[in-house]
């Protein structure tokens, strides 16, 4: 026996680069700094601002650190931007696919 759920799927989720963006400005601070404090490379702390990266366990430690965000909201801001985007990717190849049979 199976049982329907509703689940939530957002229509737009945004990279926790976001609000790492939004908590710095919130702070008065800047990427330099925020490297300074949590020991990362400059290059590091742009690439997660931009969502070029995700954001890691050890990263989430150190943005805890420094923030006061706990881990579990990074990490948890990162695995629901990875789902979401699992889900457009899976969803576009589908698309495609069902375009190429309509073709024939």
């Amino acid at each position: 026996m199976s049982i329907n759920k509703n689940k939530y799927i957002p229509q737009v989720r945004f990279h926790p680069g976001e609000t790492l963006s939004e908590k710095l400005e919130e702070m008065c601070m800047d990427y330099e700094e925020f490297a300074l404090r949590t020991g990362e490379q400059e290059k590091t702390i742009i690439a997660v601002l931009n969502g070029k990266r995700d954001i890691t366990p050890d990263l989430a430690v150190q943005f805890e650190l420094v923030t006061k965000i706990p881990v579990h909201f990074w990490l948890n801001s990162q695995r629901g931007y990875n789902e979401f985007r699992a889900r457009e990717n899976h969803n576009k190849t589908r698309r495609t696919v069902m375009e190429l049979h309509t073709v024939c």
